[in-house]
């Protein structure tokens, strides 16, 4: 029966996806008429990018489109399992990265960007690029490429690519072995300098940074790990009803967190604090990171956590979003107690302002394209106008005076202190990604190509701008989707 239980969720679960992703067009009224208004910021397209990989409509797979730190390349998937990095002046073809037999599943530059790490799809073995002439520098072995572990990788439920784990200061990067061993390696070497083993006695389904659904009592069975922001822990959980903490500088065991339920997916918050673990029916927990007590329960169970990530730390990590669909909720980090309820504002994606002073929601409403609320009030700020479309994504720009609305018929720039229309993109698809200038932005397209847009952001906001600006000690990463 559980097992039943757990696919019709799944499947209700995906049929939302499908409403979401399709983004049929809103009926429009004579109150909420679409707005229709000139471009008012320069948008130059910069090139168009060939052979995209993009977003899934089915089971929510993401995209990659990730800047290097100095915003000089990006990062995109390719149509045939690669990694295709371009030149963001001229859009020229910098170096295209392959798995070894398989596609790749994992990206990350390092922190000063003279490092990329690839990591493969099956046996979850990691190479390390030197950028400056794309020399595979190191390879870091994974999982043995039988029919056991290919049968263990099952069918990924969750996003396609996701991140190579580099330490904060790009020195270290975190890769998977076999039963649940994570191995520490140095940059650019690949020498180990340890491992951790999370050591569970379940079944032996395992996968990093990937959930898996199989029929039986465990349906969705991870192997994750993840770095502080201030580098001094590392956590590992597995599928099971555990979340462990490890001294990152030493390799020992801080704790093992113990939970009612198997956990799924887990965070350490911007300030290194406290942990939140995503339980397999989709409750939330936030966890003190030095006693390891629960500070609070920041959702209930239900809430379809299975196909996208609905949660949304503040860059101080004081504050924790919660959304799917529904209303938006705040909460206090330090407490687990909820701050705010933002009614009405169905959301289906969430993003924090740089400065963590605001949040936007992108909304299914008629009424309005999305929403800008005060978080330190959680009174709403700006009702942006209806485009004719529902709202998929929301991202501020980084010095958080653009705030981009993506939808079915294009991407939308607004000016996030105003809410006036800057710019409408109709070739432009979600995912859209900034470049930490915010002078170059990334999008998806049509037909499998990507595009590359200059933006000139203007007297007025560049004014806006100042004292906006990402604070990479807060450990917020704030130039993409």
């Amino acid at each position: 029966m559980r097992s039943c239980s757990a696919l019709s969720r799944l499947l209700i679960a995906i049929a939302i996806y499908s409403v979401l992703a399709s983004a049929t067009p809103l009926a429009q009224t004579k109150t909420s008429a679409p707005v229709q208004a000139p471009d008012k910021m320069p948008v130059r397209l910069i090139a168009k990018l060939p052979d995209y990989k993009g977003p899934s409509r089915f089971m929510g797979r993401k995209a990659l489109v990730t800047f290097s730190p100095d915003g000089r390349l990006v990062a995109m998937s390719g149509v045939k399992g690669s990694i295709k990095v371009w030149d963001t002046t001229r859009g020229d073809l910098r170096a295209t990265l392959q798995g070894d037999k398989e596609r790749v599943s994992g990206f990350a530059f390092s922190r000063d960007g003279g490092i990329a790490a690839t990591r493969d799809y099956v046996d979850k073995s990691v190479r390390l690029w030197d950028v400056a002439r794309w020399e595979l520098k190191a390879t870091l072995p994974g999982r043995k490429r039988d029919l056991e572990t290919k049968l263990k990788s099952g069918f990924s439920f969750e996003e396609e690519f996701g991140p190579v784990v580099f330490s904060p200061d790009g020195l270290l990067v975190l890769s998977e072995r076999e039963d649940d061993v994570v191995a520490v390696s140095e940059v650019p070497t690949g020498k180990e300098r340890m491992t951790l083993n999370h050591d569970t006695r379940d079944s032996g389904v395992k996968d990093v940074m990937a959930a898996m659904f199989l029929g039986g009592s465990r349906h969705f069975l991870a192997l994750q790990t993840g770095y502080s922001a201030d580098g001094n822990w590392i956590f590992t959980i597995n599928g099971d009803k555990s979340a462990k903490i490890w001294d990152a500088a030493t390799g020992r065991l801080k704790m093992t967190i113990g939970n009612s339920e198997r956990i799924y997916r887990a965070s350490f918050s911007p300030d290194s604090t406290a942990l939140l673990t995503v339980e397999q029916q989709g409750g939330m927990k936030l966890w003190d990171v030095e006693t390891g007590l629960l500070r609070g329960q920041v959702a209930p169970k239900g809430y379809l956590e299975y196909l996208m990530k609905n949660f949304e730390f503040s860059p101080d990590g004081k504050n924790l979003a919660t959304f799917f669909f529904g209303d938006t909720r705040l909460w206090d980090t330090k407490t687990g107690d909820l701050r705010f309820k933002m009614k009405g504002s169905e959301t289906t994606d969430a993003t924090f302002s740089p400065d963590g002073k605001w949040l936007a929601t992108a909304s299914r409403e008629k009424q309005s394209a999305a929403k800008i609320w005060n978080v330190e009030t959680g009174e709403m700020k700006l009702a942006l106008p209806p485009t004719g479309h529902k709202s998929v994504s929301v991202i501020f720009n980084p010095t958080g005076t653009i705030l981009a609305t993506t939808n079915d018929k294009g991407v939308i720039l607004w000016n996030a202190q105003t809410g006036e229309l800057l710019a409408t993109l109709s070739e432009a698809r979600y995912p859209v990604s900034f470049s930490p200038d915010g002078r170059t932005m990334a999008t998806g397209a049509r037909n499998d190509t990507a595009l590359l847009w200059q933006l000139e952001e203007g007297k007025e906001l560049r004014e806006a701008s100042l004292g906006l600006r990402c604070d990479p000690r807060q450990g917020r990463t704030c130039n993409t989707c």
